[in-house]
């Protein structure tokens, strides 16, 4: 019996510690340009965005290196992503890994 209450009290404990840190028990997910993906439609794809979404990745700024159009267009998707919800499959595939770097935080 001991042993139970014991166990039972980690386990509120692990939950509480949770809670207290925000996590709501869903992975986190973020959009990262797909490997099948051409850097022409990738460089399309920066075409039609909105230019809001390219502010981190102008010069100077945190998640302008490394300079390559997949790194960018990383960016920008999950960018995408946290706005609408959606992961265009021709463009990002989703992941649970952070694709966060040095000072480039991906949200």
């Amino acid at each position: 019996m001991a042993k139970q209450n014991l166990f039972l009290c980690f386990l509120v404990f692990l939950s509480f510690t949770r809670f207290c840190q925000g996590n709501t028990g869903r992975p986190k997910v973020w959009c990262v340009a797909d490997d099948t993906a051409s850097d022409d439609i990738l460089m399309d794809f920066f075409d039609r965005v909105p230019t809001k979404y390219l502010e981190n990745i102008a010069p100077g700024k945190p998640c302008f290196l490394p300079f390559t159009t997949r790194s960018l267009a990383s960016y920008v998707l999950n960018l995408v992503y946290r706005k609408t919800g959606k992961c265009p499959p021709h463009l990002g595939e989703k992941t649970p890994i952070d694709p966060s770097y040095g000072n480039c935080k991906y949200p």
